[in-house]
């Protein structure tokens, strides 16, 4: 093992969570903190989640429990009984943070709750992580990931207009929520540090997904459009874009747009195609800087016609290449495409093998070459790193009640005015699009004065992309920049200007952090590297993000989050297995890779507050995705398994797939982990004669035969309105949910009682 402390080396974290929030500790042991997960005797229920390095289940050989339990401690504390929760009480006295993951109101029940646990720590900071949050009509709704997907509007969005929506392949919800849970336990952190005072941050998981969907909830208000699944095309604002295309021995993402997003790109390909004698006059004669959205929006048939006709020409190219060359040849001319990548592909990844982003996984169960993945983002000053293996169970019990024993608290609340947790902080914000411009309005959210630099003359492309005001286009009018870039305020300097440059390097002066998401090396070119920087303020903090990296031989890649999805394999998963991928909608891997850029920004900020040292940090937006995948990586490492499409299938619950309802593209989902959830179901249904076969006895046999079974399920609830199913089916505590549209979004009760939209 590589031993480093990382930026939060100082810090005890008690870990009540099982996947649900798992992931949030992760991150956090990840950055340094002492992360001791709490277990009961037989083991944190995530053990129980696969894949497995084992034919079997095996609570200590899961591939989940390894991805996301790694760099943390484990000790054994059984809350069904009084020393048990006696245990947990004293050492959340001690600690800085507590995060969990119970149904609301569990730990109140037993005495733990915010409340009690506030009066004996008042600087503790408890995180709660649950499926629709601590308030409001779905409170104690049940959740599970394909719940949250379905009411969060991914899953509408997803798959083939012919079939059921479909989640994405790999259970994502409560990583989503767990990512943004450690972004705000820092956000927390850092008010505590000024004020003294601890809070209880609560996070909903619905909220947390809802946000990997862009800014489409404004388009059915702004556009009057309801965006759809459509297999391998986008569907936006009224156009449809093929995103995935086949090639000779599999896939690739293509985003083929012109105007400020891709017309280089578009230029690039034509050329290559006219090399090669295939490219179509009205490819070598288009305007592509003025073929955009608006031109598309504003040409209405004609638009769709433009767009069909760029995929029928780019097809007939790409059907006699193979993924690798296509790759290498938008590699060299700068063309906007990736190849959709499986698990394999990875570990032949010539970037990923460059920056040695795999490193040893240290289990002494499997071969000790076998490797798992390495550090979420690059550190100048604090390296984070592998440092343990994930722990057995109670494997530090007597180590960590010794430890924290003699722990001491860390002071009082302070009297005065409550600053905001970023208040004085300057910060210059020159990222593009979504990854850096979203932890950028965190700041700001916050309190600090956050200024975008941008160029009149090479505008951002978010401001040419809807939904726009009035549904005209304009680069003041996009709500999805705005959204993105709320609280921040804005200076037009041209870079490329020595005096615009003299302009930013006195605005970098008197700032603390810098943000930036251009192409390795342009900062530099323009006297503005992190050396550059240092020698104006030697503090200062450099957020570097961008597609892969500062490093290596694919470093100058520039695109976006919808071709990182087909390059991290997220594409490659989604979907039905006799069908090509489902494009995953909207940009997926910038609402990935937020959470770690935040977090490590956080961190790098609180270890300047206590050291005084500024540093870089390089976060690549590809390896950082990677973590969402982790378990399914692993499973190729350890067993040789390529994770595949498999449509709303799960390892473990039958029913689980999307079923119809009445109306018109209306749709439910429900799923049954155990068998009370299973009877449950078939008392709602009347009890029909076949829910008493063999071929349905047992969770297993339901596996084995799911296709019969959704068919028997969706003639059921083919004539149900959905919303009213959905409440009905909770009331008997079987998971279900509404497969949500952007529209429904406004009218659903829970996102209206804990303010979700906010019209400005």
């Amino acid at each position: 093992m590589v031993w480093a402390s990382g930026p939060l080396a100082s810090y005890r974290v008690l870990d009540l969570t099982d996947a649900r929030g798992i992931l949030c500790g992760k991150i956090l042991a990840d950055l340094g903190a002492d992360v001791v997960r709490v277990e009961p005797p037989g083991g944190n229920p995530a053990r129980r989640e696969g894949p497995f390095a084992s034919e079997g289940p095996d609570p200590e050989r899961s591939l989940y429990w390894w991805a996301y339990a790694a760099n943390s401690r484990s000790l054994v504390a059984d809350l069904g009984t009084p020393d048990g929760v006696a245990r947990v009480r004293d050492l959340a006295g001690r600690a800085d943070f507590v995060l969990e993951s119970f149904t609301p109101g569990h730990l109140d029940s037993l005495g733990l709750g915010w409340d009690e646990l506030a009066r004996e720590n008042p600087r503790l900071i408890l995180t709660s992580i649950t499926p629709f949050g601590q308030s409001g009509p779905y409170r104690d709704w049940k959740g599970p990931d394909l719940v949250v997907q379905a009411m969060s509007g991914m899953m509408f969005h997803v798959g083939d207009g012919d079939r059921p929506p479909v989640r994405i392949g790999v259970p994502q919800a409560y990583l989503q929520a767990a990512g943004q849970a450690a972004v705000a336990t820092l956000v927390a952190h850092h008010w505590r540090e000024r004020t003294g005072r601890g809070q209880w941050v609560e996070v909903s998981a619905q909220a947390a997904m809802l946000w990997t969907i862009m800014s489409e909830t404004g388009l059915p208000s702004l556009h009057g459009y309801v965006p759809f699944r459509d297999g391998v095309h986008s569907r936006y604002a009224g156009f449809r874009r093929r995103i995935i295309f086949p090639c000779l021995d599999c896939f690739v993402a293509l985003i083929a747009s012109g105007g400020t997003i891709g017309a280089a790109a578009m230029e690039a390909l034509t050329a290559w195609m006219d090399e090669e004698g295939t490219a179509p006059a009205f490819m070598r004669e288009r305007n592509w800087q003025a073929w955009d959205s608006a031109h598309l929006l504003g040409a209405g048939e004609r638009g769709q016609a433009e767009l069909d006709e760029v995929e029928v020409a780019v097809a007939r190219f790409f059907e006699g290449k193979t993924k690798e060359a296509l790759y290498e040849g938008a590699l060299k001319r700068g063309i906007l495409l990736a190849p959709v990548t499986d698990t394999r592909d990875l570990l032949e990844n010539a970037q990923l093998a460059a920056r040695e982003f795999f490193v040893p996984l240290g289990r002494s169960e499997v071969n000790r070459d076998v490797v798992g993945l390495g550090p979420f983002a690059k550190f100048g000053a604090t390296p984070i790193a592998l440092r343990r293996p994930a722990p057995g169970i109670g494997e530090h019990t007597a180590q960590v009640v010794v430890e924290w024993q003699s722990a001491a608290l860390r002071g009082t609340p302070v009297a005065g005015p409550l600053p905001a947790p970023f208040e004085g902080l300057r910060v210059l914000d020159f990222a593009w699009v979504a990854t850096g411009p979203i932890t950028g309005r965190l700041l700001a959210e916050f309190g600090a004065d956050v200024i975008r630099l941008e160029s009149a003359t090479r505008i951002d492309p978010a401001r040419t992309l809807p939904p726009w005001a009035d549904r005209e286009a304009g680069p003041n009018r996009s709500q999805l920049f705005a959204n993105y870039n709320a609280s921040k305020r804005s200076v037009a300097v041209d870079l490329s200007h020595p005096r615009g440059r003299d302009i930013a390097r006195s605005l970098i002066a008197r700032a603390d952090v810098v943000i930036e998401s251009f192409t390795p090396g342009t900062m530099a070119r323009w006297g503005l590297g992190y050396s550059d920087l240092k020698a104006l303020k030697p503090d200062i903090i450099l957020l570097s993000t961008c597609q892969q990296g500062q490093t290596g031989p694919h470093s100058h890649y520039a695109g976006y989050g919808s071709l990182a999805a087909g390059l991290a394999g997220f594409y490659a998963v989604t979907g039905w297995p006799d069908r090509e991928p489902s494009m995953i909608y909207g940009v997926y891997t910038d609402f990935v890779a937020h959470h770690f850029a935040s977090a490590a920004l956080l961190a790098a900020l609180d270890h300047r507050r206590r050291t005084g040292e500024g540093q870089h940090v390089d976060l690549s937006q590809f390896e950082a995705s990677l973590h969402f995948l982790a378990p399914a990586i692993l499973d190729y490492t350890v067993n040789g398994r390529v994770a595949i499409r498999c449509g709303n299938a799960d390892d473990r619950a039958a029913p689980h797939n999307a079923y119809p309802c009445a109306g018109a593209d209306q749709w439910c989902v429900v799923t049954c982990e155990d068998e009370v959830e299973w009877e449950a179901l078939c008392g709602a249904m009347g009890k029909p004669e076949w829910c008493g076969r063999p071929d349905f006895a047992t969770a297993e046999a339901r596996r084995e035969n799911a296709e019969a079974l959704d068919r028997l399920i969706g003639r059921w609830t083919a004539t149900q309105e959905a919303r009213a199913l959905v409440r009905r089916l909770q009331r008997l505590g079987v998971p279900a949910g509404v497969v949500q549209s952007c529209a429904d979004h406004h009218n659903d009760h829970q996102l209206d009682a804990r303010g979700a939209f906010q019209w400005l």
